[in-house]
C-alpha cells in the first residue's frame, strides 16, 4: 500500500452515525495502514553484492557443497554474475571448505597432477579462499617454490597470511586483487589454477589473456569448475560447460584441452601456453 492510498483513506469523512466502538476500530485500521506504508517505504530489496561483498549470514549464503547440503535451491541468489557470500569469518568457513571429507569428491591429487608441478616452481591459485588447494600446491613445489594465493576478499587474504606456516613448506604470497585482473607479472609463473571460481569471472576471455601473459612459455592454466548437471553448486544460469571454457582459453591464446578425470561434480580444462 502506498502513500497515495493512505492519503485517500485519511481524506474520507467520518460518518456522524458511527458509534464509539466503530471509531475505535477505524483508528486501529488507520494505525495498521500507517505501519504498512512505513514498512513499504523502508524495507526495499537489499542491493546485490559482488564476490568481495560481506553478508553476515554466512551459513545461509555458502555454496550448497560448502554447507554439506546438496541441491541448487538452497544456493544464495546470484545477480549479474555476483554472489551474496558470507566471508566475514574464514576460520569458520574453513571447517567445511578444508574438511578432509571434501577430498572424496574433489580429488585434489588429480588437480595437482594436471598442473605438472615440480619443486621450485611458482604457481598462482586464483580464488584461494581458505587455502584448500594452496597447501597442496605448496607441498608439490616444495620449500624452494612459491604459491601466490590470490583472492578478491580481504578477509580471506588476511586469513591466509595468518596461516603461512601451516600452508608451507613453500613461500606463501597472499595477494588481494580485483575480479578483472589476476595482477600477474609477465612471464612470472609456471602454472595457474582456479578452482570453483571461473564462473564468477566477468570478461573471462580478457581475464584469460592476462593469465596467458603472466605464464611462462610452456606454462599451464588449469580451470576446474562445476558440471552443468552437477547435483550441487551454483545456479544453472551461472554454470558454464567445459567446451565453452576451452573456447574462452583458446581465444586468449592457449591450446585448450579437456582433461579426463574422475571428479563426480566437476570438469577440468587445461590451457597450455605453447
Amino acid at each position: 500500500m502506498n502513500g497515495r492510498v493512505v492519503a485517500e483513506l485519511l481524506a474520507r469523512p467520518t460518518e456522524s452515525r458511527i458509534d464509539g466502538g466503530d471509531r475505535m476500530k477505524n483508528s486501529v485500521i488507520l494505525l495498521l495502514v500507517f505501519g504498512l506504508a512505513a514498512c513499504t517505504a523502508g524495507c526495499g530489496r537489499p542491493k546485490e553484492a559482488f564476490v568481495a561483498g560481506v553478508n553476515n549470514d554466512a551459513a545461509s549464503n555458502r555454496e550448497p557443497w560448502q554447507r554439506g547440503a546438496p541441491g541448487r535451491a538452497a544456493h544464495a541468489k546470484h545477480g549479474d554474475h555476483g554472489h551474496h557470500h558470507g566471508f566475514a569469518n574464514p576460520a569458520e568457513l574453513a571447517k567445511t571448505w578444508n574438511d578432509p571429507e571434501r577430498d572424496t569428491w574433489q580429488h585434489p591429487e588429480e588437480i595437482v597432477a594436471a598442473l605438472a608441478l615440480k619443486p621450485g616452481m611458482t604457481v598462482a591459485d586464483i580464488g584461494a579462499g581458505t587455502g584448500y588447494m594452496a597447501v597442496r600446491l605448496s607441498r608439490a613445489v616444495g620449500k624452494e617454490g612459491t604459491v601466490i594465493a590470490i583472492d578478491a576478499e580481504a578477509a580471506m587474504i588476511n586469513y591466509l597470511a595468518s596461516r603461512r606456516d601451516d600452508l608451507g613448506p613453500a613461500e606463501i604470497v597472499p595477494r588481494k586483487v580485483g575480479m578483472d585482473d589476476p595482477e600477474l607479472q609477465s612471464d612470472s609463473v609456471e602454472c595457474v589454477l582456479t578452482l570453483d571460481t571461473w564462473h564468477h569471472i566477468r570478461g573471462r576471455e580478457a581475464y584469460a589473456r592476462k593469465v596467458h601473459e603472466g605464464l611462462k612459455r610452456g606454462g599451464r592454466f588449469v580451470v576446474v569448475d562445476w558440471e552443468v548437471d552437477a547435483d550441487s553448486g551454483p545456479p544453472a544460469e551461472m554454470r558454464i560447460g567445459s567446451g565453452r571454457v576451452m573456447k574462452e582459453l583458446e581465444l586468449a591464446g592457449f591450446r585448450g584441452e579437456i582433461v579426463t578425470e574422475s571428479m563426480p561434480r566437476h570438469y577440468m580444462v587445461v590451457g597450455h601456453k605453447d
